[in-house]
């Protein structure tokens, strides 16, 4: 009996230790199961709120592109000076909403090129993430090369870039009127465009043959197959050169009829001139910029000192023009006539202390709508050449003035050197000209030479400067080009330079 007693107890002891055993296993679970659905619960939860954040962040940025293309899609910058929403209030997108306000620079009343900053919000319950887009009106100083048509005037067939021909900053064609960009690459042994190409066209003509293969890309591109985009959006030439005329004048209404040379300095205008001129740009004993001016047996020497602030001129001036100012003009100099004859240099830009205190910039406009043009009869060069290679405050950068030129046509005279060289960003044509081209006369005749342009050319329908044998790349008249882009017209263009209808971005960025 006693046996059998311990035997009990003994088995009620390990029964009962198993059962604490299982209760201790079961609350162990239970808290793990708490941690874990609690964990579980916060993950869910800082998932959902980042899941809705990011989509926060997704309509803010929508938003904000939304604004820059509201602003690409109005005909002329806004006026406005304090903020302002362009929208009219929030706006619905996926599961929330997005509010704008464009914020125009403080300084754009006296800017030629308006900046603006776009700010945009995005919400969705409690969540708000803002964008900000900092924009500025892109000025045509940008393109090394642009045309609208790849079509020559003179012809009437296709212009082709060729083996030894060089680009080295942006290029853009707008392949109006079913004509493709054009490249023959027969012989080539280094990249022709050295920076992107973008066609709004869907192909490029090939000569011998479209590339295959990435090193057969190398030759034409520097980038290879990612050194051009097609199909981007086209981009507008300018409707006229009012803007330029206006400036020149210092007014909108009130321009002179009569001919002649009008200093327009003191009225916060540049250089007017009414009728056909010659110009020839020059650099002083002491490093001022002189213009001359002649039309007919008149000539007018104009000289613009930047250290003393003053305008003078001897020789004949319009009638209520005066002969000297206490400024200097606003750069602009435009001819309601044909400029005939064009040549010379650019005086240095002043620089004090390691600083730009006065700019030797100008930008020289016909009347593009009347058909008048700019001859070019000699090299025009800067007093001092900048060098990209180096940076913006080397002082030659920061020395070498800035030249824009604006005709319905910008031609090469045959008096021109053989071999020429013109630093400035040259624009032949508008948006409303049947015509307008960046051409050499008798280029089909001239001898062979090499026209270097530091700048950019701009024009309406290609223009030819030269021919070339298909077979063996070799030029036969007229000049192989070698265009070297200048990236200071792109930040800082000539004055009163034309825009592009579009703005550049200059930054973007994430708000707290």
């Amino acid at each position: 009996m006693k046996t059998g007693l311990l035997h009990c107890r003994r088995n009620r002891r390990v029964t009962g230790n198993v059962m604490l055993l299982t209760i201790m296993v079961m609350l162990l679970l239970t808290v793990m199961s708490i941690g874990i659905l609690t964990v579980t619960c916060n993950t869910m939860y800082m998932t959902g709120r980042q899941r809705t954040a990011s989509e926060a962040f997704n309509i803010a940025e929508s938003g904000a592109e939304m604004g820059a293309l509201w602003l690409r899609e109005q005909p002329f910058p806004p006026a406005q000076v304090a903020p302002f929403d362009p929208f009219g209030g929030a706006q619905t997108l996926g599961n929330g909403t997005y509010t704008v306000t464009v914020y125009p620079d403080q300084s754009n009343p006296n800017q030629y090129l308006k900046s603006y900053r776009v700010v945009a919000t995005g919400t969705i319950g409690e969540q708000h993430r803002h964008v900000e887009i900092a924009l500025r009106q892109s000025s045509f100083g940008r393109f090394a090369y642009f045309t609208d048509s790849e079509t020559s005037i003179v012809s009437g067939g296709a212009i082709w870039w060729k083996a030894g021909e060089i680009c080295d900053g942006p290029a853009h064609s707008n392949n109006a009127n079913g004509t493709n960009f054009n490249i023959n690459y027969n012989g080539s042994t280094a990249p022709i465009f050295r920076d992107v190409l973008t066609a709004s066209g869907t192909t490029i003509n090939y000569s011998p043959s479209r590339p295959t293969d990435e090193p057969t890309f190398q030759r034409i591109f520097l980038d290879g197959s990612k050194g051009f985009k097609l199909g981007v959006p086209r981009i507008e030439l300018p409707p006229s050169t009012t803007a330029q005329k206006d400036a020149a004048w210092g007014a909108q209404t009130g321009h002179a009829t009569t001919n002649g040379v009008y200093l327009r300095s003191s009225s916060q205008g540049g250089i007017y001139i009414v009728g056909d001129a010659t110009l020839d740009l020059g650099v002083d004993g002491t490093g001022n910029q002189t213009i001359k001016v002649t039309q007919g047996s008149n000539v007018t020497d104009i000289t613009v000192n930047l250290f003393a602030n003053t305008t003078t001129s001897t020789g004949p001036v319009g009638t209520g023009s005066s002969t000297s100012c206490s400024s200097v003009p606003n750069g602009v100099i435009y001819c309601t006539g044909n400029v005939t004859s064009l040549k010379g240099s650019v005086a240095d830009n002043l620089v004090l202390d390691g600083q730009i205190a006065g700019r030797s910039s100008y930008t020289i406009a016909t009347d593009v709508n009347a058909n008048k043009d700019i001859t070019i009869t000699g090299n025009i060069v800067y007093r001092t050449r900048p060098n990209k290679t180096l940076p913006r405050t080397d002082s030659a950068n920061l020395a070498a003035g800035t030249l824009g030129l604006v005709g319905r046509n910008v031609n090469i005279s045959t008096v021109a050197p053989n071999n020429l060289e013109i630093d400035a960003v040259c624009m032949a044509g508008g948006q409303n000209t049947t015509a307008g081209s960046f051409y050499a006369e008798s280029h089909d005749s001239r001898s062979v030479g090499t026209l270097t342009v530091l700048g950019g050319v701009i024009q309406k329908a290609r223009g030819p400067v030269g021919t070339f044998s298909s077979s063996t790349g070799q030029m036969t008249t007229g000049y192989a080009k070698n265009y070297s882009y200048d990236p200071r017209l792109a930040t800082d263009p000539p004055p009163f330079y034309p825009t592009t209808g579009t703005y550049e971005r200059m930054s973007w960025r994430v708000l707290p």
